[in-house]
């Protein structure tokens, strides 16, 4: 820890009257951290797929299931060609090894702001929301989640969940990101006369490429 930071928790403490926690409260609190509960949640179809597809189209996004991961090219192209978009995207690094076309402008970066288009992985999927998590990276920076006015991110079956606390657990098996982001739909607000408008603050277009 560094000392700026030491130096600020101690202010906290101090500010609180609490001095340095003794060892017994600190095996207390690591126990309770390790075996932490779930608490009651609500009950959700077996059939997470067709679950996550409703939320997803109730908060405007669109998905397209896929049998394999080699297919996530085609239905990318598929996705340019709908919406008029050039074949000129920016993309999560963890997709390098598709077979992408080779007239395909594909660069691995943080996105800019003449990016139309990113193609990033999800960490997860929550069914019960229609919500996808991203976890930044090297390979992934956030700036891809909301740079580019249109956004696809492919979910892979295995990572679909019912509920959100099933994400935690997930993430605490492993090292933790610096930034975890939870998306539900294209970005949106209504802060202009009480209409909906979609956009406003990242991706005007959110396309999901489920891979079953």
């Amino acid at each position: 820890m560094n000392q700026a930071r030491q130096k600020i928790l101690q202010n906290i403490r101090h500010s609180l009257g609490r001095n340095e926690l003794d060892v017994n409260t600190i095996n207390k609190l690591k126990a309770r951290l390790a075996a932490h509960t779930v608490h009651e949640q609500p009950a959700l179809p077996k059939d997470l797929i067709s679950l996550f597809i409703h939320k997803l189209k109730q908060v405007a996004a669109t998905l397209e299931l896929i049998p394999n991961a080699k297919e996530i090219p085609f239905a990318v192209l598929a996705f340019l060609q709908k919406h008029n978009l050039a074949q000129k995207l920016v993309m999560d690094a963890n997709l390098k090894n598709l077979p992408w076309p080779n007239k395909w402008q594909i660069a691995y970066r943080a996105a800019q702001v003449e990016d139309q288009l990113s193609v990033t992985t999800a960490f997860a999927g929550i069914a019960e929301t229609g919500s996808l998590v991203l976890l930044s990276s090297t390979a992934s920076p956030t700036t891809l989640n909301f740079v580019p006015e249109n956004h696809i991110i492919v979910l892979h079956r295995k990572n679909l969940v019912p509920h959100i606390e099933a994400v935690w657990m997930r993430l605490r098996a492993q090292a933790m990101p610096r930034s975890v982001n939870i998306i539900t739909g294209p970005s949106r607000t209504a802060d202009i006369e009480q209409t909906i408008q979609l956009g406003a603050h990242g991706p005007r277009r959110l396309h999901v490429i489920l891979v079953n």
